[in-house]
């Protein structure tokens, strides 16, 4: 896979991700749930070597962070 094609993915990966956070940010509990699922993700892509994955999870904590902070 070309290079243009990884960043490409990765783009759509964090964009993606980022919208759900924002969605599940409505619920109660939310920061647990993204908390969790951000570290899960994170930790898989760290021993799978998978950037995709680590690039998920700091979308998911930039999209709870995004609704949280900046309403």
């Amino acid at each position: 896979m070309s290079e243009v094609c990884k960043l490409l993915t990765w783009i759509c990966g964090f964009i993606i991700a980022s919208a759900i956070a924002q969605l599940i940010s409505l619920l109660p509990w939310s920061f647990l749930v993204i908390g969790v699922a951000a570290v899960i993700t994170y930790l898989q892509g760290k021993t799978s070597d998978s950037k995709l994955l680590q690039v998920v999870a700091i979308g998911l904590a930039f999209g709870w962070c995004k609704c949280y902070f900046a309403g």
